[in-house]
């Protein structure tokens, strides 16, 4: 569906307007499903393995936590970066449940393919860094958003962005870095 037709459908969902919620959600879904399960993934060291959610399920639980207080969402691109942060928070909340049900209750190491594969962090540390970036530069941590937790491809984002490709693959360079260091830094401070 087209970023036009997803903007339409999101301001006749905010207006009330009938039925809007339903095609809204038929539109969204099934993208809302890939980015769980690229999430999930991420943060159970590259698999689905061992979990008891699926990745359809923290889809649908976000969709029902966007639209249980509807905002009026400027465009698709501000829909699905909301909607991957709730997402986040929703796999935090599910991974801190299931740490606690363990004996010990030990951190959950993960490593995520997108960012490096040579560094280690634990999950819980992910939203804190984000938050810093998103301080620093809010369009790094969009960028972040959409290619680890949405799965765009860089033509994508930069689309999306309204930014040219260089840009979006020079920034994502940069904020791969950058977010490498900062999340191995405070796993080696947890360490310690």
């Amino acid at each position: 569906m087209t970023e036009t037709a997803i903007t339409q459908l999101l301001s006749q969902a905010a207006q009330g307007q009938a039925g809007a919620q339903d095609r809204l959600i038929a539109a969204v879904v099934q993208r809302l499903e890939l980015m769980a399960g690229r999430e999930m993934a991420a943060g159970n060291r590259g698999g689905l393995h061992g979990l008891t959610m699926e990745p359809r399920m923290l889809a649908h639980d976000a969709l029902l936590k966007i639209l249980e207080r509807p905002l009026d969402f400027e465009n698709r691109r501000h829909f699905f970066s909301y909607a991957s942060k709730v997402m986040s928070r929703c796999l935090i909340d599910y991974q801190r449940k299931r740490l606690a049900q363990k004996r010990g209750g030990d951190r959950f190491q993960v490593t995520l393919s997108e960012l490096s594969t040579d560094i280690s962090f634990d999950l819980l540390d992910v939203p804190k860094v984000l938050k810093e970036l998103e301080a620093l530069d809010e369009r790094k941590a969009e960028l972040v958003g959409l290619r680890v937790f949405w799965g765009a491809s860089m033509e994508e984002i930069a689309d999306i962005l309204d930014i040219s490709l260089s840009t979006a693959e020079r920034d994502w360079r940069f904020t791969r870095q950058w977010l490498a260091r900062r999340l191995d830094a405070d796993h080696n401070r947890m360490s310690s």
